[in-house]
């Protein structure tokens, strides 16, 4: 997933000074997600994006406002990790997908089908891809706002 060019977000945030309306808007929103993701509790599980109690692209950019204006690395680093955990949220998942992790002896593998294990398969791919993406993109929000 791309999250297009950075050009709009360096015109707002050169637009506006880090204590604008925009940036109190992008800070509620994250807040409001961090309260959300503490209720929810989703732990390493995949969720349908329509959970989200605000739409994905918003909080996305929502961060990446925040994560920009953010000087400190001490609180920059956990609102990074926070945003990282948007790419658990997955468009068209449908039920939750539940990820345990497994004792160091494994576990006997739970009776799936070759189709559920194949659709795992290719939603954890995208999840991986999309944290690489997120990692990328709030980095270079970071990066343009301190030039």
């Amino acid at each position: 997933m791309s999250y297009g060019s950075l050009s709009t977000f360096a015109e707002t945030w050169c637009r506006y000074s880090p204590d604008t309306e925009i940036l109190e808007a992008a800070h509620n929103l994250v807040d409001q997600y961090l309260v959300f993701s503490e209720e929810e509790q989703v732990g390493n599980d995949l969720v349908d994006e329509i959970e989200l109690p605000v739409p994905k692209p918003v909080l996305i950019k929502s961060f990446g406002l925040v994560i920009a204006a953010e000087h400190r690395p001490h609180i920059r680093a956990p609102l990074i990790k926070a945003g990282m955990t948007l790419a658990q949220y997955c468009d068209d998942l449908g039920p939750r997908i539940r990820l345990k992790p497994t004792t160091p002896h494994g576990r006997p593998p739970a009776a799936r089908s070759r189709e559920c294990e194949h659709r795992l398969q290719k939603k954890l791919a995208a999840v991986a891809a999309e944290r690489i993406d997120l990692a990328a993109f709030y980095r270079r929000a970071f990066i343009e706002a301190m030039h």
